[in-house]
């Protein structure tokens, strides 16, 4: 009889739960992979700090803030990991630019002065877009 009972019981429940919570898992899933790929641009940034081979880019557009770090006075900062490729853009500290976050750079093979500068340990593979 109690066996029975809860037999019962579980068959029900897993009939009302089992297909809400398997929908709603396998949504969050997927909106978390979206969001995911949402995440990598293009997006405003600005060059806060650039010396040699180390460059501090600020992420400037509020919806990719999660892109950067709080790292001393700055906010949403990562340092530039692909300096061949960014150095490419000419762009000097101070400057505005619009980027992406890429996957993989390309092969970094340029010259980079001995010259050190303190950066945030969060590194990007950037484009700039404009």
């Amino acid at each position: 009889m109690v066996q029975n009972l809860y037999l019962e019981l579980y068959t029900f429940f897993m009939k009302q739960l089992l297909i809400p919570i398997t929908l709603i898992f396998f949504s969050l899933f997927l909106f978390q992979c979206n969001s995911s790929k949402k995440l990598s641009g293009p997006f405003k940034a600005k060059l806060v700090a650039t010396l040699c081979g180390q460059h501090i880019v600020q992420v400037e557009d509020v919806a990719f803030y999660k892109l950067g770090t709080d790292w001393k006075e700055y906010k949403h900062v990562f340092t530039v990991a692909n300096h061949c490729d960014f150095v490419k853009a000419g762009l000097k500290a101070g400057d505005m630019f619009t980027c992406a976050i890429i996957e993989k750079a390309e092969e970094e093979n340029c010259i980079v002065c001995e010259a050190y500068m303190e950066t945030p340990e969060l590194k990007r593979n950037v484009r700039v877009v404009q």
